[in-house]
């Protein structure tokens, strides 16, 4: 099985353009299921119960197992879709809690916003901030930006996301002044550039941006990159865009993922309620 694992990386890799993140995840997937079952057969249903199986009792959280679920259940629809099982097995996810995916709250947002850099390194990190949340563009998407692809007069920019595929998303009035700036002191192809003009490291990038957001005195939050996707998600939403546009923004191959990003957060329902509630209406 490893050597028809090894065809399947690689197919991923030439033929559908799986970046070098996602071949690491099935990679992870991959030595998951080996932990537990081994490489000697190819998968069987009582393998992959037996995978499930082990997991939980090594007390694997169910969101964890279907991150590796999921992984495998690509290994196994490529193995079926080749001929090399009669049977496309698949494995059933784990039911998960269902959270509210947390995000700023719009007193921080404004806070981010409205936060002035003194330093081009704190201005380059609050570009792209700016840039992520007024697009829902992801990280990665972002720090391959060329300038080329930015066009100030119609308010758009091209972005290459997952599977290679390209996409083009709107820009504001705002973000147009802010990005036509800082480009005037930035004189690289990459719109987000070491000094020397190279690709920045995803690390430093977010090691520059939770201390951006703790010289913007916004701490207790999730500072991962994915909050500012979220946000953008979930403004838009708020203000009255169409979730199948949203799609297309963030780039979205299935509209079940972009609903998860637009779950109802407290602050909405609480700002909702004031409006509507009889008892305020009546009063």
């Amino acid at each position: 099985m490893t050597s028809l694992f090894e065809q399947f990386l690689k197919e991923r890799t030439y033929l559908k353009g799986s970046s070098p993140k996602t071949l690491e995840f099935y990679q992870a997937s991959m030595r998951a299921y080996q932990k537990i079952i081994g490489s000697a057969t190819l998968p069987t249903k009582q393998d992959l119960n037996a995978f499930v199986t082990g997991m939980r009792e090594k007390g694997m959280k169910p969101v964890t197992a279907n991150t590796y679920i999921r992984g495998v259940n690509s290994f196994l629809t490529w193995l079926y879709e080749n001929e090399h099982l009669n049977e496309h097995l698949k494995i059933k996810q784990l039911k998960c809690e269902q959270r509210v995916m947390k995000t700023f709250t719009s007193e921080q947002l404004r806070s981010i916003i409205s936060f002035k850099p003194s330093r081009f390194t704190d201005l380059g990190t609050h570009t792209l901030v700016l840039l992520a949340l007024d697009t829902g563009a992801r990280i990665n998407e972002l720090l391959t930006l060329k300038r080329e692809v930015v066009d100030f007069d119609n308010l758009l920019v091209r972005v290459i996301g997952k599977g290679n595929k390209e996409r083009i998303i709107p820009i504001s009035l705002e973000l147009r002044k802010i990005l036509w700036k800082f480009l005037q002191r930035n004189p690289f192809n990459l719109v987000f550039a070491t000094r020397h003009g190279s690709k920045l490291m995803y690390n430093n990038v977010r090691r520059d941006y939770q201390r951006h957001l703790k010289l913007a005195g916004v701490e207790k939050c999730d500072q991962s990159f994915h909050s500012l996707r979220r946000a953008f998600a979930k403004a838009y939403v708020r203000n009255g865009g169409n979730l199948f546009y949203l799609q297309q923004c963030m780039g979205h191959s299935d509209l079940k993922t972009t609903r998860s990003y637009v779950q109802v957060d407290t602050e909405a329902l609480q700002e909702t309620h004031a409006r509507t509630s009889i008892l305020s209406k009546l009063r």
